[in-house]
């Protein structure tokens, strides 16, 4: 009987539980990801000789999208590193250029090679999917149009468009990954910063 008391003391001062709060963002990082991702892609072809010393002001004031403030700073960062000047009037402008986002937005599909979940008679729960083969593709695309003139007078407008993807596929329990521009985008970023530090602190020795 003691012994039966002492296991029980015992079994209830093991016993116990714990938990946290867990929430999620309204959308995940990388659907952000691809979106961002996609807009650096079509903003890198976007090239305009006529803006190389000129005084240029961006006219964002068409531009409609989920990731807008996204989309004004890298265009601005794009038309600086093309060796513009940014200016904040129209009549301080040589050139204006207006830019308008045509789509943003994610596509998503997957494939699967196997049973998928089936239902089984007077139970609520469905035998789980058994699948050989599975893949999914998520893709953020974007069309951006950039419109330059000098105050009305036409010099330049294209359409520029990008996409970034992930993708991933099972055999199996086997994932494996045929593209991801998400890490491929921050390992470049990395990298670029790596570089950019040890040219500092190469200028300064």
């Amino acid at each position: 009987m003691k012994r039966a008391a002492m296991l029980a003391i015992v079994f209830l001062c093991l016993a116990g539980c714990s938990s946290r709060l867990v929430t999620n963002t309204s959308r995940s990082a990388i659907e952000q990801m691809l979106l961002t991702g996609a807009v650096d892609k079509a903003l890198a072809k976007f090239s305009l000789a006529e803006v190389e010393g000129a005084k240029v002001f961006l006219d964002f004031s068409n531009l409609a999208a989920v990731d807008a403030p996204y989309i004004k700073t890298a265009a601005r960062a794009r038309f600086c590193e093309l060796g513009a000047t940014l200016v904040d009037k129209v009549g301080e402008a040589d050139l204006i250029a207006e830019v308008a986002c045509g789509a943003l937005g994610t596509e998503f599909k997957t494939a699967m090679v196997g049973l998928p979940p089936l239902p089984v008679p007077n139970s609520p729960i469905p035998l789980p999917e058994a699948s050989l083969y599975k893949s999914s593709e998520q893709t953020g695309i974007v069309k951006i149009l950039i419109f330059v003139h000098a105050k009305g007078a036409f010099v330049a407008a294209n359409q520029y468009y990008a996409k970034a993807d992930r993708n991933e596929s099972f055999v199996f329990w086997w994932r494996f990954q045929r593209q991801d521009d998400v890490r491929e985008g921050w390992e470049r970023a990395d990298l670029k910063l790596a570089k950019e530090a040890l040219q500092s602190q190469d200028a300064h020795e």
